[in-house]
């Protein structure tokens, strides 16, 4: 037993006791266990115990347990759910009309009670108060007390009534009608010819970072925090605008990031590209001098776009890093500012590319401000307090500060607080027009009693403040209007006529941007004439896409598509879907809310499965671009929503989502998306998640013969009519890396093309596109002839012309094959476009490809030094990335070119000390470094007992090129130790290993030693 501030809720049916005059009792208990059912979810959920059902009322209370600050808020949600979830019922009469309850909240001190045969229980005038509230209020309205409306005014809009006689009261009795819900976001634009006050520090900061970039050409970051509403993009369009008054010429670009939809990437990036080529001529130029960039550039719009059904992969992500580095590069020429707005709201992909273009353009004159609500400080990035070089406050809780030696690519952090409340006041004066013919209407009460009320409720909030200065202004007073901005765009809504509410609610289904057609698609009759009357009144903004909207503010799309029937949203997502617009997004988002509506509906399981479907075709296509944030993320609802469907779906998506993870360097989620307690009920799980496993565990130097033979015979065992395709390509990829972890190329190379046939038979493109890069590379080292791989790097060079970082590989596997049948110009060219593509792209193990095939050339060539520094440059990267067996061989190859440059003891000294890693080596590192130790021993006129072990290694060994290179090595000892014959025997070897593939540079070297 306790006293307590309890919040308690009546609420009934409307026109209960006429319908149960009129209906059977039966179906009336179907619709009151429905109703019940309604109101009791309603009321867990937020946290209140219904404490009793009297017929068709239903009384509940908050705080009666543990009490919470928002226990009114609480109330009052439960309340607007049940509400508007009742509306779906209809009455069992004959005219099946809809059910509409009216409600009552109270909130005042009661005596709590909990007994075992009674359960909880309230005492107290407040749950009086709130029956008569709730008799008091008409159908569909919720009437509440003062308390009630002061505990939750930042959350709902209340607007009072004249005082009420209610029976048991002594007195009239002050309530109010609550009218709405509230959005919790400021408004571009909002603030728009508004006085910008107490913002000078702030302004003065940027304008002088800005002055130091210019000065100095070097690039900073700037990041501006501030809660919604409080100014920040406003404070640095007015630092601009500073700036152009004393004379500056700055290119200003803005991007402007969206909570909801798909394009948390790239419709931002877009934005500010195309404001870029519009601004700087140096990018226009570039783009015609370059029309590699414009098709990044397009097909990013694209990409920016809602995502259709099928749709293809766009540019990889270190091509679109490249195209920006470019853009940006050329437009900063002179000063340059690029402006990322509402950035909490990027996805993890465009925050890893702001930071990599500050790391990449630090010596050009560019300052990037990143304006955000504070939790973009939790995300990775420059942006984040610990990164920062200077962090300065603003309002009254900070106040400015200067640290100018901080290093120039570091961020700067300029948090912008509430407005004084002298501030506050001078501001809502200036909005109340006084002076200027618009004054604001009194209506009888003191301007200064309003503009401190005004300042009062806004908090400093600026866009508070100018809702409620324009509210007075219709009319209304203080008492009316919630303190809340999110409150006040619900009443605005409210205020719109139905067909422009419909519009409203149509677009926030599509998303912050959207088209007349897309409307048109979901039923909107006239929708340009619409939507013109609506851009009108600032709540939509035509875009430069033809037909093209979006909300202005982002409180009108939050609240307009809340207000919305959930059977209404999840029709239109559908029908979205359905047309090939971000379908995975828009089935996600209709199966979210069919599951809330009706969590057995027949219809969920097949919308969910749809759901993943999509979704697993968008997170694949995000996979082969590399950019691994949004495949995870989209991968990863595939996975959740695929549970209980069909099988392949699921387990291809846990598959990829496990490649994904393994990419992002994830190991253990890799493994963890895979692991047999992830799929109960199927044994050790379908036969492509063992396949998964087996490969992690191939990569990972784990795999047994028992596993591969026991997942051969889990497939050979399957029906003959169904073989599964894409586990037995994982299969074959098992096979292909054991087998090129014992050095046999051919075996892995047949493999390779065994798994490439699988996917091919399926239409797994994605599966297809790694199955090609990896034949190429291992074709380097098979026993394939030089025609047959320069004709396997020529498809791949087409097949990805459009997609550099894949191309890499082949460009580098045609280098090398030039090289070694002695094409020299043709191996530079190759090489020339390799190095370029990897400076471009900024790829790090991609520099360490071409070096290893710039050293063979080198070597062929006699230019051993060049040689032996380009090993080293490929092991010393390697090394850094933890690939430690090849690294070693990389070292082998730089001791095996130190010691052509006759610095014999340095380089027997160096292969000694590898000599005592070669268990660390893969098989191709451990025969070099045997047969160089080999050979510098006999050099010395020693037999090296080493010699055997080579022996045996090059049985196994089916790689022509370094059978080749080992049996020279041999040979060449045998002649310093006076074996003539043993010498001529092991040329011959390596002449026919060399002439089997066709590679006539090394060739040439043998035959002219014999």
């Amino acid at each position: 037993m306790s006293r307590r501030l309890v919040v308690v809720l009546f609420l009934d049916l409307v026109g209960w006791t006429r319908l149960a005059e009129r209906v059977d009792p039966e179906p009336l208990q179907r619709l009151l266990d429905e109703y019940y059912e309604i109101c009791s979810a309603a009321v867990e959920e937020h946290g209140g115990v219904v404490e009793k059902f009297i017929g068709d009322a239903v009384m509940a209370v908050f705080g009666a347990d543990t009490s919470q600050e928002d226990d009114a808020t609480r109330a009052l949600r439960a309340a607007t759910r049940i509400r508007a979830e009742v509306r779906d019922l209809r009455t069992p009469a004959t005219d099946a009309a809809p059910v509409e309850v009216h409600c009552g909240i109270a909130a005042g001190e009661a005596l709590v009670t909990r007994s075992a045969r009674a359960g909880i229980r309230v005492v107290g005038d407040v749950v009086n108060l709130a029956a008569r509230l709730q008799a008091l209020a008409v159908a569909g309205e919720i009437i509440v007390n003062e308390t009630v409306a002061h505990l939750a005014r930042p959350h709902y809009t209340m607007v009072p009534v004249p005082p009420v006689a209610l029976k048991g009261k002594a007195e009239p009795v002050p309530v109010l009608v609550v009218t709405g819900e509230a959005a919790a976001d400021g408004a571009d634009g909002a603030d728009a010819g508004s006085l910008m006050v107490d913002r000078g520090a702030e302004r003065h900061r940027l304008r002088r970072v800005y002055h130091r970039v210019a000065r100095e050409r070097r690039a900073q970051l700037v990041t501006v925090l501030g809660p919604p509403g409080i100014g920040k993009t406003r404070l640095v369009r007015e630092a601009v605008d500073d700036l152009v008054a004393a004379g500056a010429r700055p290119v200003v670009v803005f991007g402007n990031c969206q909570s909801y939809g798909t394009d948390g990437n790239y419709g931002a990036l877009v934005e500010m590209l195309d404001a870029l080529i519009r601004r700087a001529p140096s990018c226009a130029e570039l783009l015609r001098g370059d029309p590699r960039i414009g098709g990044v550039l397009a097909a990013l719009r694209d990409a920016s776009l809602p995502r259709r059904a099928g749709a293809v992969p766009g540019p990889g992500v270190e091509e679109v890093s490249w195209a920006t580095r470019e853009l940006l590069g050329a437009a900063a020429r002179d000063p340059l500012v690029v402006v990322w707005d509402n950035l909490a709201w990027a996805g993890q992909s465009l925050l890893r590319l702001i930071g990599e273009l500050m790391d990449g353009l630090r010596d050009l004159p560019l300052l990037m401000v990143c304006v955000s609500r504070p939790e973009l400080t939790g995300r990775k990035g420059p942006w984040s307090r610990e990164g920062s070089g200077s962090q300065e406050g603003s309002g009254p809780q900070g106040s400015p500060g200067s640290q100018e030696g901080a290093a120039s690519r570091k961020a700067d952090v300029i948090e912008v607080g509430a407005l004084l409340p002298a501030d506050s006041a001078r501001l809502a004066f200036s909005l109340a027009g006084l002076g200027s013919g618009d004054e604001v209407e009194l209506h009888g009460l003191d301007l200064a009693e309003q503009v401190d009320r005004v300042s009062l409720y806004s908090a400093g909030n600026p866009l508070y403040i100018r809702l409620m200065m324009d509210w007075l202004r219709n009319g209304r007073t203080v008492e009316e209007v919630p303190p809340t901005i999110t409150a006040m765009v619900g009443a605005m809504i409210d205020r719109l006529p139905a067909p422009g509410r419909r519009l409203l609610g149509a677009a926030s289904v599509i998303g912050p941007s959207f088209t007349l057609e897309q409307l048109a698609l979901l039923g909107e009759p006239a929708p340009a004439a619409s939507v013109a009357e609506l851009a009108g009144q600032r709540l939509f903004q035509a875009t430069e896409e033809e037909g093209g909207y979006r909300f202005v503010q982002q409180p009108v799309h939050e609240v307009a598509y809340g207000r919305l029937e959930k059977e209404q949203r999840v029709s239109w997502h559908r029908r979205l879907a359905e047309h090939g617009f971000s379908p995975g997004f828009h089935l996600e988002a209709a199966t979210r809310l069919l599951g809330e509506l009706r969590p057995d509906d027949a219809e969920l399981p097949e919308l969910a499965w749809q759901a993943a479907g999509a979704l697993l075709g968008e997170g694949t296509v995000a996979l082969r671009q590399r950019d691994l944030p949004t495949a995870i993320g989209l991968l990863g609802r595939s996975v959740v929503l695929a549970r209980g469907g069909p099988g392949r779906c699921r387990s291809v998506a846990a598959v990829r989502l496990s490649d994904a993870l393994m990419l992002s360097g994830d190991t253990r989620g890799a493994l963890e998306v895979v692991e047999e307690g992830a799929w109960p009920g199927t044994g050790s799980g379908p036969a492509l998640v063992r396949a998964q496993r087996l490969l992690l565990a191939a990569r990972l130097g784990k795999v047994t013969a028992a596993d591969v033979e026991a997942l051969r015979a889990a497939l050979d065992g399957e029906e003959p009519d169904r073989p599964d395709r894409s586990a037995r390509c994982r299969f074959e990829q098992v096979r292909m890396l054991i087998h090129l972890d014992h050095g046999r190329f051919g075996a892995a190379e047949e493999a390779a093309c065994a798994a490439l046939a699988h996917a091919r038979d399926v239409g797994d493109a994605y599966e297809e596109d790694r199955l090609l890069v990896a034949l190429c590379e291992i074709r380097q080292w098979s026993p394939s002839p030089m025609a047959q791989k320069l004709a396997g790097c020529a498809e791949l060079l087409e097949r990805f012309a459009a997609d550099r970082f894949l191309a890499l590989p082949a460009l580098a596997a045609r280098a090398r094959c030039l090289a070694l049948i002695g094409d020299r110009a043709g191996a530079r060219t190759a090489l020339a476009e390799a190095e370029s593509v990897v400076g471009q792209l900024r790829l790090t193990l991609g520099r360490v490809l071409v070096d290893q095939v710039a050293a063979l050339a080198a070597s062929l060539e006699g230019e051993h030094a060049e040689a032996e520094r380009r090993f080293r440059g490929a092991a010393d990267a390697l090394e850094q990335a933890g690939y430690v067996p090849v690294a070693l061989t990389m070292r082998v190859q730089a001791a095996r070119e130190c010691a052509r440059r006759d610095r014999t003891d340095e380089a027997a000294r160096r292969i000694a000390e590898l000599l005592a890693r070669r268990a660390e080596m893969d098989v191709r590192g451990r025969i070099l470094c045997l047969s160089a130790a080999v050979l510098g021993a006999a050099a010395q006129g020693r037999a090296e007992p080493m010699r055997a072990e080579v022996m045996r290694l090059l049985r196994d060994l089916d790689d022509p090129c370094l059978r080749g290179e080992v049996c020279f090595d041999l040979a060449r000892a045998h002649r310093c130790l006076g074996e003539g014959a043993a010498a001529v025997a092991m040329a011959a070897l390596a002449v026919d290993s060399y002439a089997a593939v066709g590679a006539v540079k090394p060739l040439e070297a043998v035959r002219a030693w014999r």
